[in-house]
């Protein structure tokens, strides 16, 4: 399965803190789809990656680690770009646009896009690794 990650609102909360369980989350990710995991976020787009540096001040070193495993995407103005249709996968962002919701419905995909809302429940990256359990 492949795995999306977005940061600002997922593994960043809106405070520039880094949401609670977000090491956690990461790690499990990494432990279990370690060659499938992408960054789909602004912070990696059009060639430039720097999402380890927006993260280096708020996570810990030992998932700081692992971050180097996580693969770069390529898309353009639509993060739906970048998802390979042809392969299971769980999208994790906090925004979605009403154009990226349209093609996820056109591949019957909606259901793959995981809505994180930290301002409405901080501690939902934890509701995530229960869920994530589910699936290994």
């Amino acid at each position: 399965m492949n795995i999306y990650l977005d940061i600002d609102g997922v593994l960043l909360a809106h405070e520039n803190r880094a949401a609670d369980y977000a090491d956690e989350f990461l790690q499990f990710i990494l432990k279990y789809w370690p060659e499938t995991t992408y960054w789909l976020t602004t912070h990696c787009w059009k060639g430039h990656n720097r999402t380890y540096d927006v993260l280096e001040p708020y996570l810990r070193k030992q998932t700081l680690k692992q971050l180097h495993l996580i693969k770069p995407t390529e898309w353009g103005e639509l993060k739906t770009d970048a998802i390979n249709f042809k392969r299971p996968f769980l999208w994790f962002d906090d925004d979605l646009f009403d154009e990226e919701k349209q093609i996820l419905e056109h591949y019957r995909a909606l259901e793959c896009h995981r809505r994180i809302d930290l301002g409405h429940d901080q501690f939902q990256l934890l509701d995530e690794i229960v869920h994530l359990r589910s699936l290994v």
